[in-house]
């Protein structure tokens, strides 16, 4: 069972379904649906860890305010309140409202408190020293943590950019140099899939394997020996959200590939639970576990091209 720290930012968060953007102003709608959940990268990504089968610890910081509460109930009945997850006195908890058009995809407006606040390394330390790997954020929160799971205590670190993952932002260097893993979103991105995992890993050789998920058109991912993996997107299930699909393919490609030591199996497997997971509305649900993923293997095939970046 592999042992994940993650690190990251956690939020509540109001979903609701829209007709189309823009949205046409009305200043009173009714809708057919609407949902609250605590959402996330690294709760979400935590949240399919553990369905998966990981061993996941998470570190985050939770506002003393009525979102807090209710951000701490639902930890703990994930079994994510651990000694991690620390509460800032006097302030707020992060919060988000996401937009879902029918066809799944999604507009968010997120608040973050800017936390006057040092998180306590060493409860980090402390589940940290017999992890597998650790899960740092992006977000100015995890680039303490960067130096200390690679210096300290000498843990392979990955990173999912999402949208920002720029080379040439001196502010997202430290991430770059730091991951081992580094995923990413295809939207944003200015040239081809291949040519920027390409420059990630001439550019930083410590990083391993470097991905690009472009959403409906599935994976591609580079590794270190060269080879260039591209896999078809499958959708076992009518789309819902789109909410939360790269951190579900980066989460279960992590499990997958610490349980195995086949990338590109990962890959597969991360590719068929992503797809699977966005037929749900929130972002931190849909998860199937290890052995019903491994049955979904059998019913769905995967389309995998292989070449080379180099």
């Amino acid at each position: 069972m592999p042992q994940i720290m993650v690190v990251g930012t956690t939020r509540l968060a109001m979903t609701v379904p829209v007709d189309g953007f823009p949205m046409e102003y009305n200043p009173f709608r009714r809708t057919p649906w609407m949902r609250c959940a605590v959402v996330g990268g690294a709760y979400n990504v935590a949240s399919a860890l553990a369905s998966l089968g990981s061993a996941a610890g998470l570190c985050t910081l939770v506002g003393r305010d009525d979102a807090g509460e209710v951000i701490r109930t639902t930890l703990g009945r994930r079994g994510l309140d651990g000694r991690g997850v620390v509460t800032v006195e006097a302030e707020e908890s992060g919060k988000t409202v996401i937009f879902v058009e029918p066809d799944g995809r999604v507009a968010r407006t997120s608040f973050t408190a800017e936390y006057a606040f040092d998180y306590p390394m060493e409860r980090y330390i402390e589940q940290a020293v017999t992890a597998d790997l650790a899960v740092v954020t992006s977000h100015p929160f995890g680039e303490p943590f960067l130096s200390v799971s690679k210096e300290l205590l000498r843990l392979p670190v990955a990173v999912d950019m999402h949208m920002a993952a720029d080379m040439d932002d001196e502010e997202q260097r430290p991430w770059f140099e730091a991951a081992d893993v580094l995923f990413r979103s295809h939207e944003r991105l200015a040239g081809r899939p291949e040519d920027w995992i390409a420059e990630v890993l001439r550019r930083y050789p410590g990083c391993r394997v470097a991905a690009v998920g472009r959403g409906a058109d599935g994976c591609v991912m580079g590794l270190r020996d060269g080879r260039l993996v591209g896999i078809e997107a499958v959708t076992p299930r009518p789309i819902r959200s789109t909410d939360g699909a790269g951190d579900a393919l980066f989460a279960s490609f992590l499990h997958v590939w610490l349980t195995s030591g086949e990338p590109v199996e990962a890959l597969e497997s991360a590719v068929l639970f992503a797809g699977w997971k966005i037929g749900v509305d929130s972002a931190s649900e849909g998860f199937v576990s290890g052995p019903e993923l491994a049955a979904l293997r059998h019913v769905y095939p995967m389309r995998t091209h292989i070449g080379t970046w180099r």
